[in-house]
C-alpha cells in the first residue's frame, strides 16, 4: 500500500485577504484527489512586496523564513507563481 501523499499549503498574504476561495478551493481539490493538506503555523509573506519596493535585504530574511517553515514538507502548493519565484530564489 502507497503512504498518502502530503502537501503544504503555502497561503500568500495577498491570497488570503482579498482571495480566500482560492486557497478554500486548493484544499478541496487536494483532498478530492487523495492528498492530505498541512497549513506549517507562522506563515505570513513570501517577501515579495519588499523586494518590489526596493528593500532586498528585509525580503530576503522574510524569504528564508518563509522557506524554513516549509523544509519539512514533501511538496509545496503555492497558488502565487509570484511568491512561488520569491522564495524559490
Amino acid at each position: 500500500m502507497t503512504p498518502p501523499v502530503r502537501a503544504a499549503v503555502m497561503v500568500t498574504c495577498l491570497g488570503d485577504m482579498f482571495y480566500p476561495e482560492v486557497g478554500e478551493t486548493i484544499v478541496r481539490l487536494l483532498h478530492r484527489l487523495g492528498v492530505a493538506v498541512d497549513f506549517p503555523a507562522g506563515q505570513t509573506c513570501c517577501g515579495l512586496p519588499l523586494f518590489n519596493s526596493g528593500y532586498h535585504a528585509d525580503a530576503a530574511a522574510v524569504a528564508r523564513r518563509t522557506v524554513a517553515l516549509f523544509e519539512a514538507a514533501e511538496a509545496v502548493v503555492v497558488p502565487s507563481g509570484s511568491c512561488a519565484w520569491m522564495v524559490k530564489h
